[in-house]
């Protein structure tokens, strides 16, 4: 039985575990190059030293640069009703090669402008410096980002600075002997995006994985069929129970996902899987859930039987149903199934089960079980008024 409801279990949880296959294959596909040079970690280099600066496109770098020359482009955020505001700069920064000096971009964001302007003034000081009196008064802004080529808008600012300050045509470009490459290290962003994204898909992906193999293994183990592998662990003979138990499953007809006879009840839907003694249902009825938008207005509802027991320590438990009709079927099968049940509900009875549910199903037990009293003459029920007690069915 419990390998049947395993088997059944991981079937009915394929479309979740597909789903989130799909989902960690689709981050993996999209974010994992970017998620593989975070976790990799960046590559550190100094500007000034030599470098083969067209093999670093793509590479995940870090640097503490100490010289920038001025900025070409940046980045302004505006609102209505307020001043505008610069969010990032882009800078130009030296670098050494074996043949020469060369030129790329870099961009930081708002809070290191402070830096970097400390650092293009550094630059001026060293520039303007005639009788060698300069020295490196420590300013310096650390980036880490991928290096890559600029897009076509940075890429006419990037030629419109360098054209003005008397380069031709011929100095820029992603050729070996240009001079000003139009590519642009930016602060924060792996491949164009957000270090914070691969970060966050990073993890998403992962949990997805996870939870994948959680639902596989919860599956194959038995997890969902939790309660019942504790009901028969508690049992008196657990061997016992389980062997009666698979009689019972292999037995009694499936209904909708209800097995009944007089020995069992069974709720047989995957993690929701749980079974009672026969002799263990005390008491059931119709419940149901109304969700409603803004308190006001019905938008749905769930519909369940409540079935509870005096037994375990969690007694009750739930069959869920497409609507009353199917309810009220479950409920009426289960007071021919087990006549020792109480069915229907009201705040009475409520109280009477929780306050003692053992005492409250021997008190059922007994009235049903008592004799009836005999039947009074006519004339003494002359003059009585007042209509039969009615136990409810659903609520």
């Amino acid at each position: 039985m419990l390998q049947s409801l395993k088997q059944k279990t991981l079937v009915g949880k394929l479309w979740a575990i597909i789903v989130l296959a799909v989902a960690a294959i689709f981050i993996g596909v999209v974010f994992g190059p970017g998620i593989a040079k975070m976790i990799a970690g960046p590559t550190h280099f100094t500007p000034l030293d030599d470098h083969d600066v067209l093999s670093l496109q793509g590479q995940y770098l870090e640097a503490d640069i100490d010289t920038l020359i001025d900025y070409y482009a940046e980045t302004v955020r505006s609102e209505s009703g307020k001043r505008d505001e610069v969010s990032a700069r882009e800078y130009i920064m030296p670098i050494n090669t074996p043949d020469a000096t060369v030129y790329i971009g870099v961009e930081v964001p708002k809070p290191k402008i402070d830096d970097a302007e400390a650092v293009v003034a550094d630059t001026e000081r060293l520039i303007d410096d005639e009788d060698g009196s300069y020295e490196w008064d420590g300013s310096y802004v650390s980036v880490r980002g991928t290096l890559q080529p600029m897009d076509d808008e940075t890429r006419q600012l990037w030629e419109d600075y360098f054209i003005d300050a008397g380069f031709s045509y011929d100095d820029i470009g992603l050729f070996d002997d240009c001079t000003a490459l139009p590519l642009v290290l930016t602060d924060g962003e792996i491949d164009g995006q957000d270090t914070f994204v691969y970060g966050f898909m990073g993890v998403i992906g992962v949990l997805l994985v996870v939870l994948a193999i959680w639902f596989v293994i919860h599956s194959l183990t038995g997890g969902f069929q939790k309660q019942i592998r504790n009901y028969i662990k508690a049992s008196d003979d657990p061997q016992a129970t389980e062997q009666a138990l698979d009689r019972f499953y292999e037995d009694t007809m499936q209904e909708g996902k209800v097995r009944m006879s007089r020995s069992w009840l069974m709720y047989d839907k995957g993690g929701n899987s749980w079974v009672l003694a026969g002799d263990d249902v005390v008491w059931a009825y119709q419940y149901t859930v109304r969700h409603k938008a803004y308190g006001i207005l019905t938008v749905n509802k769930e519909l369940m039987v409540r079935v509870f027991g005096a037994k375990e320590k969690r007694a009750c438990h739930d069959i869920y149903v497409r609507n009353e009709d199917e309810a009220q079927e479950i409920l009426q099968q289960m007071a021919r199934t087990y006549p020792d049940a109480l069915i229907g509900y009201d705040q009475d009875i409520e109280r009477k089960y929780h306050a003692n549910p053992a005492a409250f199903h021997q008190a059922v037990i007994t009235a049903r079980h008592a004799p009836a009293a005999p039947a009074q003459p006519a004339e003494a029920q002359a003059g009585v008024t007042g209509e039969p007690e009615s136990k409810p069915l659903y609520t």
